[in-house]
Order: C-alpha cells, then sequence, then structure tokens
C-alpha cells in the first residue's frame, strides 16, 4: 500500500491546512533545523498546522552541510533536540549539497553519526537522496548502508501536477537499495498551499503507522518504555501508553467514536487521569504512573 503526501520547509506557506488535506495529501515530511541548528522557521508552525487536520508527519528532514564527523554530530543533536519534544520521531538525512560531494568514505561516518543519534533518541533513520548524488557518493558504499531505507528524488515530468494525479509510471528508480518513498515532482500545486511543493508517494505503510499515529494495527507499533511514563512524558514513550489508553477505548471524539488523533506523543493532565481510570479497572495501584508493572499487566490484555 502507498500514500502520497508532501514535504515543506520555511519556502513552503501554507495558508490553510484543511485545503491541503481535503486536496488529497496523507501524510507531510517537514524540515527540521538549519544549518546553524535552530529550527527552520516554519517547523512548529508546520507541525501544529498538519497535525490540526489530521495530516500525519511522519518525519523530519535535516539538508546535510556536515563534511566532518564533528558537524555532523552538532546537526544531528540539534535535530534530536528539536524534533523529539514534537513527536517527531523518525530522523530523514538529506544528502545532496555539493559542499559533501568529495567526502570519499567519509560520507559514511557521517552517516553514522546520524545514525547514532537518531537510535539513541529511539528514532528511525532514512537517507533522502537522488541519483546525482548517489551514484557518484554513495554508491561506492552501498554495502556500508545497504540497510539504511532510502527516500529517492526522481522527477519525470516538469509538468505542473496535482496530488491526485496519477504517480508516473518509471523504470529508473534504483532496484538496488532499500526504497521507502519517492520524491517524483517539485511541480505539486494544492489548494492552500502557496506555490509549489515537493510530491511523494510513500511505499512503507509501517513507517507511517509507527510514527504518526494512524493507529490500524491491532499491536502496539510503539517502543516499549524502559522507565516510568508520567506527567509531563514525550515522544514514543508516551505515544506507547496514550495507544492502550487508546485501545481501552478512553480516546473518543464526541460522537464517542474511537480517536486515535489523540495518540499525540504528550502525556498531560487528562491523560495522566484515563491511567489512573484503567489502573483502577485492573486494580493496579491508581498512581497515574506506568512503569513495569502496569505495562506488564496492559501487554497481557492487548
Amino acid at each position: 500500500m502507498t500514500k502520497k503526501g508532501i514535504d515543506i520547509s520555511t519556502w513552503n506557506k501554507i495558508n490553510n491546512y484543511q485545503q491541503v488535506k481535503n486536496a488529497g495529501v496523507e501524510f507531510a515530511v517537514l524540515k527540521v533545523n538549519n544549518t546553524n541548528n535552530t529550527p527552520d522557521k516554519r517547523f512548529a508552525e508546520h507541525v501544529a498546522g498538519c497535525r490540526s487536520v489530521g495530516i500525519p508527519v511522519i518525519g523530519g528532514y535535516n539538508y546535510c552541510y556536515a563534511t566532518t564527523k564533528e558537524k555532523a554530530k552538532q546537526a544531528a543533536d540539534g535535530f534530536v533536540q528539536i524534533a523529539k519534544p514534537k513527536s517527531v520521531d523518525t530522523m530523514i538525512l538529506d544528502l545532496e549539497d555539493a559542499s559533501i560531494r568529495g567526502l570519499g568514505s567519509k560520507i559514511v561516518d557521517v552517516i553514522n553519526v546520524y545514525m547514532d543519534f537518531a537510535t539513541s533518541a529511539k528514532m528511525k533513520f532514512i537517507i533522502y537522496t537522488g541519483g546525482h548524488f548517489y551514484n557518484p557518493c554513495l554508491k561506492p558504499f552501498a554495502k556500508e548502508i545497504k540497510d539504511i531505507p532510502i527516500w529517492w528524488a526522481r522527477y519525470p515530468s516538469t509538468a505542473d501536477k496535482k496530488i491526485t494525479d496519477p504517480v508516473p509510471v518509471t523504470q529508473n528508480l534504483p532496484k538496488d537499495v532499500k526504497l521507502c518513498g519517492w520524491q517524483y515532482s517539485s511541480k505539486g500545486v494544492i489548494n492552500g498551499a502557496v506555490g509549489y511543493v515537493d510530491l511523494n508517494v510513500w511505499y512503507e505503510e509501517t513507517t507511517v503507522a509507527n510514527t504518526e499515529k494512524e493507529i490500524t494495527a491491532q499491536y502496539n507499533p510503539f517502543t516499549e518504555p524502559v522507565s516510568n511514563v508520567k506527567l509531563g512524558t514525550l515522544g514514543n514513550d508516551a505515544d506507547w501508553v496514550e495507544w492502550y489508553l487508546w485501545r481501552f477505548g478512553k480516546y473518543v471524539d464526541a460522537q464517542g467514536n474511537p480517536d486515535s488523533t489523540k495518540v499525540n506523543g504528550i502525556i498531560g493532565v487528562e491523560d495522566v487521569q484515563k491511567i489512573k481510570e484503567v489502573q483502577t479497572l485492573l486494580g493496579l495501584k491508581t498512581d497515574g504512573i506506568v512503569g513495569k508493572v502496569t505495562r506488564s499487566v496492559w501487554k497481557k490484555i492487548c
């Protein structure tokens, strides 16, 4: 199964996120941090706007200028510090800039630094690139990066496109990489967005589900916490607990239907109250803290 979506940054002004969703956008990828490791100027705006209308943010990207491991550490750390509090749990490394084309085997060191930071932060890790960079700069090291999913950039057409138009047919996508997505146009025209936006198709349904609360699986797609989850917990650990609250029927909309959009990666006061309600029903200590005992019981139920 595939999904269609957009990637946006400070250069993409969205006037109406609901119109963007209605146009057929099923996910968004956002630029997270700039060269000075400050947030992209519209990162917070795009996160809030997308989530307000139910557009899943499946990941964030950093446009890489890092020519050394030290610069990579600074950029990767900046990414985590900015993205994690917003529950963006996929790090995408954008490899295309001319400044890093001559690194040779050092490009693998740079990639590994980013990947280590992603792993430590419990984030998925993806590379974004295209043939103009991959073939001369990455293909010689294909074995070293073979397990990293790649989001591929290639535009078969320069014509304007709507996201509802068919995805182009091409035989020129790489066959020897682990492809998770394809950026197939930079000329997307979408109601609610100012100017052109990039259009993408995503092949990894599990990536979208695991990071963006499109929770259709009957198992918890998030990683079980190793420490107590309580008021103020953010990110994956909060998602894991909130998924169970959703399955226990504690997250519903105004009509009383299950509402997975409330799995938002933030344990607030209302979430703590719902944790206590479930603990009471199951005969557990009613403290609003999801520790080892509570997790063990919840896992046995669903």
